[in-house]
């Protein structure tokens, strides 16, 4: 650990004193409740559930080792820490979200890395009064409706696992029966006689898992399944769902008569009516934000016809012209072309268009009507992308690449002008020529199988006997639409001029300065493996042990000199150097590479590293680095917290949250002891001692809890009843025998289910 800067005496711990810029009531209320002592969760329902009754030990590589889930809420706790904590962190918050199951008693069930309720993992970065930075942890589950109404008796979770979804060896009959367990266990809170109020009944499927983003004074978690969450900062309590409703513009709305006069009900882009309004609000869980305009991007895929809509939210105002004016949101609109659902996971967005992504992994009940799995990835299909102006979708352009992959993110996307004469002046005027875009593109389908510790078959692996890649891809779409294409230029030539790969490096969870995203940025940042791909492979799981720092600017010049030149053609790679041979380079002192590996020591893996800018006071006409800052990730020891033998996770161990500069990619600035583990998780991001300040407030009927779930409605436990006999169970009929005995039929339903 020679490369870890000398490290300094971990601090006395102090009690919190919040600074100027956070003295608001409501974040003084926040941060009491993030401290609160464990003693004070005795509301909530066990998070450690019944013991397996397998006789064998959990072998699924997403559900053991450090992919295991905690059982554990923090709360707001102090942290030991090595090194110096970059001053731009004083006041902020890094918080990253990820899948942990609650029902996760049954060691055999079907599980995926991509299922499973959302826990979030923070770490706020205090002001101390002598102008130090103390790190404290907690942890927080994200009480969505389905973690707020998953029995205690039950085993596995209440939806069916991905696994069940993509499992071609899944049979109709299997299917069914799965989706009418996950249906019985939803309608159960809508039981006659039970006295639930609209709040406790579920509503919305998703588990908001996936990820964790900022829009507008909110706090937002979110995954495919339904609309984002709110999350209140720092203590990262639960909000209520949000499908636009606060925004001005654009959506449906209901007529709604009261005693003066006549008004409209702004609805956003969801639907009021229950349970089966929900699949109308299936959202992205990566959404963009313009860094310039603060608008944010989101689009949802739907079973039915049109299949995809779009929606875009602009902040409380948008300066333009030295004037601050109100900027319509549109919602739900319709974007044309797609013939069936798909798996969308991501997109992209310039500063003036969005792409949508049409690949050959469709999610679509229709699919079980063919033979074939809901979930399923057609290789004989082509990757087709969707472009056009942010706020026209019905003005797409479809372009077309012959080869069927996956893209799970993309990295940034950028406009490309074009300076033209105009006129008999000589005028010169700027046309957009082109939109280019960065992406993780995979040749293959077969990490939605590995995930699921399934065998990919046949027609989800690389084409040709090809090796699995996961490589950072880069497409330049030329003569996208625009605002006033007529629709013989939307349905004319659609050209992908350019589509090759940077590198031959392993490379996905992209990240970069958000400042310089929408525009032709130069440095993007990602995780990667020394052996092997992402696809992992059946009983093995993807581990990130490199960071990758790729100066895409460099490459891409590159790689467009050497196919105007013929050199370079579709599928390949600008740099061909393996992840070993980078290493190898950079222990003999190339420093001056166009790719930068940070290698973890062995037996250490991390998490997707989110990049952190550095603040400096500049002269004028001068300019910030693009890539002058830090990389916050979670990471964790294999070698000290799993058991050598059998691979399970140790009594005490923990994980650390490091600080690397993201610049030079050799040296840990600070290491920060957390309390315990982080499981291997999706998202993160950082939050600003601003942002959490300017928080919009949330009532505090909206604000969810472990004592609001609908089991704490039971009247057996409203009343004090700490046992369940016949002779409690009679009094409590006599006093209110209706709700007793809905009360009793949904136990003993959810007793056979579960």
């Amino acid at each position: 650990m020679a490369w870890l800067k000398r490290a300094q005496a971990p601090r006395q711990l102090q009690p919190y004193q919040p600074s100027p810029t956070n003295s608001e009531k409501v974040q003084d209320e926040c941060l009491k409740r993030a401290r609160a002592p464990p003693t004070s969760l005795t509301a909530r329902p066990p998070l450690g559930r019944r013991e397996s009754t397998s006789k064998r030990s959990p072998t699924h590589p997403y559900l053991s080792g450090n992919f295991a889930p905690v059982s554990t809420e923090y709360p707001l706790t102090d942290c030991l820490y090595q090194g110096t904590i970059p001053s731009e962190l004083a006041g902020c918050q890094y918080v990253r979200n990820g899948g942990n199951p609650m029902a996760n008693s049954d060691a055999d069930r079907d599980a995926h890395w991509f299922d499973a309720d959302g826990m979030l993992a923070g770490v706020l970065f205090r002001r101390l009064p002598d102008g130090s930075i103390q790190p404290s942890f907690l942890n927080r589950y994200i009480l969505t409706d389905l973690i707020l109404s998953t029995p205690d008796q039950l085993r596995r979770p209440i939806l069916p696992s991905i696994a069940t979804l993509v499992n071609p060896g899944t049979s109709l009959l299997w299917l069914l029966v799965q989706i009418l367990r996950s249906f019985l266990l939803i309608m159960l809170s809508w039981l006659p006689g039970l006295g639930l109020r609209s709040e406790h009944k579920v509503r919305r499927i998703s588990v908001a898992n996936t990820s964790i983003y900022w829009h507008d004074g909110k706090a937002m978690a979110g995954c495919e399944s339904g609309p984002p969450i709110r999350i209140i900062l720092p203590g990262l309590e639960t909000g209520d769902w949000w499908t636009g409703e606060d925004q001005d513009g654009g959506g449906e709305a209901d007529r709604v008569e009261d005693n003066q006069h006549l008004h409209e009900v702004d609805k956003g882009w969801g639907s009021r009516i229950p349970v089966v309004g929900m699949l109308r609000e299936f959202t992205t869980a990566h959404p963009k934000v313009d860094p310039v305009t603060g608008e944010l991007l989101l689009y949802h895929m739907t079973f039915v016809p049109p299949h995809l809509r779009i929606s875009v939210f602009p902040g409380s105002s948008v300066a333009k012209d030295g004037a601050e004016r109100r900027v319509k949101a549109i919602k739900g609109v319709a974007v044309p072309g797609l013939s069936q659902p798909k798996m969308m996971h991501d997109f992209a967005a310039s500063s003036s268009q969005t792409v949508v992504l049409d690949l050959p992994l469709s999610l679509d009940p229709v699919n079980v009507l063919k033979g074939r799995p809901i979930l399923h990835y057609d290789p004989t299909k082509a990757s087709r992308f969707g472009v056009f102006p942010r706020r026209s979708p019905a003005s797409v352009k479809w372009y077309e690449s012959p080869e069927a992959c996956c893209v799970y993110h993309t990295a940034n996307c950028w406009d490309e002008y074009q300076d033209e004469n105009e006129g008999e002046m000589g005028k010169r005027s700027s046309r957009l020529a082109a939109v280019n875009m960065l992406g993780c593109r995979l040749n293959s389908a077969t990490l939605v199988y590995s995930a699921g510790n399934l065998v990919p078959p046949n027609h989800a692996l690389p084409p040709g006997n090809a090796p699995e890649k996961c490589q950072l891809y880069y497409w330049r779409f030329s003569d996208p639409p625009s605002d006033s294409s007529s629709a013989e230029e939307r349905d004319g030539e659609a050209t992908i001029s350019h589509e090759f790969a940077l590198s031959e490096v392993p490379f996905e969870f992209p990240s970069m300065n958000e400042a310089y995203s929408m525009s032709e940025a130069r440095f993007v940042y990602g995780t990667s493996l020394k052996d092997g791909t992402f696809d992992a492979g059946l009983g093995k799981a993807a581990k990130i042990d490199c960071l990758v720092k790729m100066d895409v600017g460099r490459l891409i010049q590159k790689g467009r000199r050497l196919w105007s030149a013929g050199q370079l053609e579709r599928g390949g790679s600008v740099d061909r150097r393996t992840v070993e041979m980078i290493l190898e380079d950079q222990r003999c002192g190339i420093t001056n590479d166009a790719i930068r590996i940070f290698e973890m020591p062995s037996g250490w893996y991390a998490q997707e590293a989110t990049f952190v800018a550095r603040r400096k006071d500049l002269g004028e006409g001068a300019e910030a680095e693009e890539d002058d800052g830090w990389l916050l990730c979670y990471v964790f020891d294999e070698n000290s917290g799993l058991h050598p033998t059998t691979g399970d996770v140790l009594p005490g161990a923990t994980s650390e949250l490091w600080i690397i500069d993201a610049k030079r990619m050799d040296e840990v600035v600070c290491r920060i002891k957390l309390p315990q583990r982080v499981p291997y998780g999706l998202h993160g991001t950082l939050f600003s001692e601003e942002q959490i300040a300017s928080q919009r407030p949330i009532e505090a009927e909206r604000v969810r809890s472990w004592a609001r779930s609908i089991n704490k409605q039971d009247p057996m436990r409203r009343y004090g009843v700490k046992e369940r006999s016949w002779t409690n169970l009679v009094e409590a009929f006599l006093a209110d025998p209706i709700r007793v005995m809905a009360w009793e039929v949904k136990r003993g339903l959810e007793g056979l289910i579960a």
